[in-house]
Formats: structure tokens, C-alpha cells, sequence
């Protein structure tokens, strides 16, 4: 029992002590001196695995060499050596720690240098000095008999990746993005501020005032709704999401819609003072009114981006519209208010003609002072301050604005909001003549519109205008008519006074349309809206196609992150030929295997999940 326990321990013990050929790895036999694979001596160094040559036949080679017509042929070329080639390092596992790079042997050791001589002393002779001893220069290195590079290992060469850089101006519209947002949540609840303070004055009596309901609709839906629309934009523009092209429905739609707008409420206004004797209760046509109000505006939108083929955003238009209904109105009363007080101060007006400059100007029979003044405040300043604020909102963005047909239309934008919001207004003081103001104000879109549009370009040919030609000039050229075109309109209103006496009695003639009354100053400014319209029919039809800045690429998304591929510093492995089995040829190769394919270059992962 004893013995068959000791059996299987002597046989492992022997298969421990087995000699194994440092050339091939093949298991050798007792007492061999050669293997029996590759006939490399088990007892020498890797450097002498080769099999060498016997004295004899090197004698035999070295005389057919000599002597050409001797009859022994030359010996076949020696086999290559055994390890010709080297092995790249074993990769590492993904996720598992490799170690740090070992610095490789060196292939010679310096040679030390020599020693001088002693110097020569009096009554001496000097000794002589050493000379260099090359140590080591003969010495093989571990890589030049084992085949492979010792301490060669390589590390996980990680891939450093740094945070991608942001596109030119993208720092600058993050930055708008957030003003918006923060400066559209006050709006909302400066809005509803208003709301619930109005709402106060509704129930106590004054709900039945258009002027008064349209000063709700001013300052509190206003900026409620644009308020909304802002804050959407703003998030969207933080979180670096794209908008989609602005587009409204077809022009001769909207038109068809303000017409039937101002003709249901020249319908309604006829009814109720023919049945009722009355215009009707404010709440009844509040609706109706607001109509009248915004769809010109809107169809002069629709017509302008239609032209140019919708060249912006929503965002840049919807916010520009907005930002006109909402705190350019602010701004611009403000100032006016300041510039029209230094006025006053100036000429020192009375408190009469003070408030017929600050309030609703009196045309009738004015006196030279007062004349003076009210073309200053109406004509000058009205005009400055307006067309100042009104392309604030383009200004803004007109870094991201990549042409002049999409500075006009985002300026245009901000005068229709500007109107609409205007307009809402003074159909609200006009009370029992609503509908006459609304017609009267069918065009104010225009002016408006093409002002802001015009004072964009300008801003746009200042800033992004590089290698235009007579940039300077087409900038001051726009800029000065938005001015002239917006005194020009606002001096109509005194040409009774500037006129013969007969032609200005016959503009205050009134004339009607059904039973409602018009007047015959009314068509002044229809021919005025008229030369306006051809005016934005002229500049769309230039502005389209109209070449600007380079189109914006979007930056690079950040690429994922790469494992490099291992470094290969030698090669592939190098064919070899070893000899066959008892020196018979194997796979057709003579003495030996065919070498391998050599191994596809692909990058493998270095560590981490994949």
C-alpha cells in the first residue's frame, strides 16, 4: 500500500526534473545532448542553440569556394537562427493593473577610461599611464540569446482627454440665455402683478373702459405671454438646444384675416349703433379689437420672412417680437418722458402748452413756441429714442445673425411687437372710434417694422460687415432713414398747418364709410404706407440670397474616449524555421515550419469597462 502512495509522487517528481530545450521548449530525453525537435544542444547557451558546423565540411566549402571547377557543390545556406525576431509583451487584461515601464538592458557597458601617467619627478622616471578597459563590450545581452526583450515592459498609455473647447461665441449666447430666462421669469411676475392690481380696479367700476382694458392688455398679457416665451427660448438656449426655422402661414392668409377682422368690426360697430345707439360694451368687443390690432402686424411679418425665405430662427424672431411688445415700450416712454422735459425746460412753455407736449398734441392753432416743441418731441426725439430701442433685441444676438436678410427680418420683428403692442393702445383711447383708429393704424406695421428692420442692418453692417463694400456707408444709410422715415410720418400730422388754407380744411373734412366716419387725412397715410411697402418690397428683394458671414458650423461633439493600441516597438513576430521532427521537412518548408501570419495591428482596450 505504501509503495502505490509513492508511485504517483515519484512520478510527479520526475516530471518536475525533466530537462526542457531552452530553443523550443520540447521535452528532453535523459542524458540527451542534443534536442530531438530542433537539434540545439541542451547544454549551451541560447547564443549557441545553432547547430554547428563540422570542421570538415567548412574545409570542403571553404575549397569549392577557391576553386570553381571542383566537384563538391557548395552546402546549402545554414538555417536561419533561431530566434531572428522578438515578442512584443503580453498585453494586460482590460481593468487590470500593468506595471510601469522597466528600462530595457543595455546592449554594451561603458567602457571605464584610461588612467594617466604619473607625472615625472625629480631624479624619476615617470610610470605610464592604463589604458581604457572595455568591460563588458563582449558580453551578450539576455534579449540577444532568450529572443525577447527583458525588462521591456510597457504601461497602459491612457488617454488623456480634456474638456472639448466651446465654438466661437457659444460662451456669449450661454450667457444670453440666462439673462433671458432670469429677465422673462421677473416679466411673468411683473405681469401678474398687474393682472391682480387691475383686476382690483375691474370690480370697481372701471371694467367697462377699452382705454382701460387695453392698458391691461398692454402691461400685464404683454409680458405674461412674452414672458412664457422667453423663459421656453432661455432653457432651451442653456441646455444648447437647436430651434427650428421661424415660418408663419401664408401672407395673403394672414392679410385675408386682418380684412376680415377690421371688416367684422366695422360690422359690429355699425350694428350696435343702429340697433343700440351705442358702440357696444367694452368687454363685447375687447376681442375684436385686439384682432384689429395684431393680424396686419402679423401678415407684414409673414409677408417680409416669406421674401427672404425664412432665414432665421424662432428663437432670435419670437424673442425680438417679444422683447418689442414688452421692454421697448418701457424703454422708450421713459426716455421720451426725460428728452421732452429738458425741451420743456428749455422754452420754458407754459403748463398748458406743457401738457399739450406731454400728453396728446393740440394741432389746433398752435402757438410759434408750442409748434416748435411738438415737432421736436414728435419728430426728433420720438423718432431717435424709438429706432434707438426698437433693434436693441438684434443687437444682442447679432453675433449668431449669419446674414443681412436675418438681421432685417429679427429687427422687423421687434418693430411689429412694438406696434401691435402701440396700436392695442390708442384703439383703447379711442373708445366709442375704435374701429377708425384701427384703420387708421393698418399700416403702422410698417413703419415700424421696416425702421427696426433698417436700424438692424445697420448694426449688422457695423459689426459683422467685414469685407463689404462702402460698409460704412450702407450703415449710416440705413440708420439715417429709419430716423428720417419714422420724423417724416409723425410731421404728417401737421400738414393742415403747413399746406394752403383750402387744402388743409378739406383734410379735416370727414367722410364716411357706412355710417362711420373717416377722414380725408386718413389718406395721407395710406399713400405713406403705400411708399413704405414698396420700400420693404425693394430691400427683401435685395436681401435675398444677399451673401453675409460664413455659415456656422456647430462645434464637434466631444469624441469618446480611445484606448490606444498597444505599442509595438518590434515588429510582428519573425518567421521562423526550426527543424522538423527527426529532421524531416515540415509543410513543405525545408527544415522547418512555415512562418506565421503575422498578427493584425487592431487596437486592444487598455483597462476599463468597455
Amino acid at each position: 500500500m505504501l509503495r502505490a502512495k509513492q508511485r504517483p509522487l515519484r512520478e510527479r517528481t520526475r516530471q518536475l526534473t525533466k530537462e526542457f530545450c531552452r530553443h523550443c521548449g520540447a521535452v528532453a530525453s535523459e542524458g540527451a545532448q542534443n534536442c530531438a525537435v530542433c537539434g540545439a544542444r541542451l547544454d549551451a547557451a541560447a547564443s549557441d542553440a545553432q547547430p554547428q558546423e563540422t570542421a570538415q565540411r567548412q574545409a570542403q566549402r571553404t575549397a569549392a569556394a577557391a576553386d570553381p571547377n571542383s566537384p563538391i557543390a557548395p552546402s546549402a545556406a545554414p538555417p536561419p537562427p533561431a530566434h531572428s525576431g522578438q515578442y512584443a509583451p503580453y498585453p494586460a487584461a482590460p481593468g487590470v493593473w500593468a506595471p510601469p515601464v522597466q528600462p530595457a538592458y543595455p546592449t554594451t557597458y561603458p567602457t571605464y577610461p584610461g588612467y594617466p601617467g604619473y607625472p615625472t619627478q625629480q631624479g624619476q622616471q615617470g610610470e605610464p599611464g592604463y589604458q581604457p578597459y572595455p568591460y563588458g563590450a563582449g558580453y551578450p545581452q539576455p534579449w540577444q540569446v532568450y529572443g525577447y526583450p527583458m525588462g521591456g515592459y510597457y504601461a497602459p498609455q491612457y488617454a488623456m482627454q480634456s474638456a472639448p473647447r466651446r465654438a466661437p461665441g457659444e460662451v456669449y449666447a450661454l450667457v444670453i440665455a440666462w439673462i433671458v430666462t432670469v429677465a422673462s421669469a421677473l416679466a411673468i411676475l411683473g405681469g401678474l402683478l398687474v393682472t391682480a392690481l387691475a383686476t382690483l380696479g375691474i370690480f370697481n367700476g372701471q371694467g367697462d373702459d377699452l382705454s382701460y382694458l387695453g392698458g391691461i392688455i398692454g402691461f400685464s398679457l404683454a409680458p405674461i405671454v412674452g414672458g412664457a416665451f422667453g423663459l421656453w427660448y432661455g432653457i432651451l438656449g442653456i441646455r444648447r438646444r437647436p430651434s427650428p426655422r421661424f415660418g408663419l402661414p401664408a401672407a395673403w392668409l394672414m392679410l385675408a384675416l386682418a380684412v376680415l377682422a377690421i371688416g367684422g368690426g366695422v360690422a359690429l360697430w355699425q350694428y350696435n349703433f343702429t340697433q343700440m345707439r351705442s358702440p357696444g360694451t367694452a368687454f363685447g368687443i375687447l376681442p375684436l379689437a385686439m384682432l384689429t390690432g395684431t393680424l396686419p402686424a402679423l401678415a407684414i411679418l409673414a409677408f417680409t420672412t416669406q421674401r427672404l425665405g425664412n432665414p432665421s430662427t424662432r428663437r432670435h424672431v419670437w424673442m425680438s417680437l417679444f422683447y418689442g411688445m414688452s421692454l421697448a415700450p418701457l424703454l422708450a416712454v421713459i426716455l421720451e418722458l426725460i428728452l421732452s422735459l429738458i425741451i420743456v425746460a428749455a422754452l420754458r412753455l407754459s403748463a398748458q402748452d406743457a401738457q399739450s407736449v406731454l400728453g396728446q398734441p393740440n394741432t389746433s392753432n398752435p402757438s410759434p413756441k408750442l409748434l416748435v416743441a411738438m415737432l421736436l418731441v414728435l419728430s426728433v426725439v420720438a423718432p431717435l429714442v424709438e429706432e434707438g430701442v426698437k433693434p436693441l433685441a438684434a443687437l444682442l444676438v447679432i453675433r449668431r445673425l449669419r446674414t443681412p436678410a436675418e438681421a432685417f427680418l429679427v429687427g422687423l420683428a421687434a418693430g411689429v411687437g412694438f406696434d401691435m403692442l402701440e396700436t392695442i393702445g390708442y384703439i383703447g383711447q379711442g373708445q366709442a372710434d375704435w374701429v377708425s383708429v384701427s384703420i387708421d393704424r393698418i399700416g403702422a406695421g410698417l413703419l415700424h417694422g421696416v425702421g427696426a428692420g433698417m436700424g438692424a442692418l445697420a448694426w449688422y453692417y457695423l459689426i459683422n460687415g467685414a469685407g463689404v463694400r462702402l460698409r460704412w456707408l450702407r450703415a449710416i444709410g440705413c440708420g439715417l432713414y429709419a430716423i428720417l422715415q419714422h420724423g417724416l410720418f409723425n410731421a404728417l400730422g401737421f400738414s393742415d398747418l403747413a399746406l394752403p388754407s383750402n387744402i388743409g380744411a378739406w383734410l379735416n373734412q370727414p367722410f364716411y364709410l357706412g355710417g362711420l366716419p373717416l377722414q380725408n387725412e386718413d389718406l395721407i397715410y395710406l399713400v405713406a404706407y403705400g411708399l413704405i411697402l414698396g420700400v420693404l418690397i425693394f430691400m427683401t428683394s435685395r436681401l435675398w440670397g444677399a451673401k453675409g458671414m460664413p455659415e456656422r458650423k456647430p462645434p464637434l461633439a466631444p469624441s469618446p474616449q480611445a484606448w490606444p493600441a498597444w505599442p509595438a516597438p518590434y515588429g510582428y513576430y519573425a518567421s521562423y524555421a526550426p527543424y522538423g521532427s527527426y529532421g524531416q521537412p515540415a509543410h513543405g518548408v525545408p527544415g522547418g515550419w512555415p512562418a506565421p501570419a503575422p498578427m493584425p495591428q487592431t487596437p486592444q482596450p487598455m483597462g476599463g469597462a468597455q
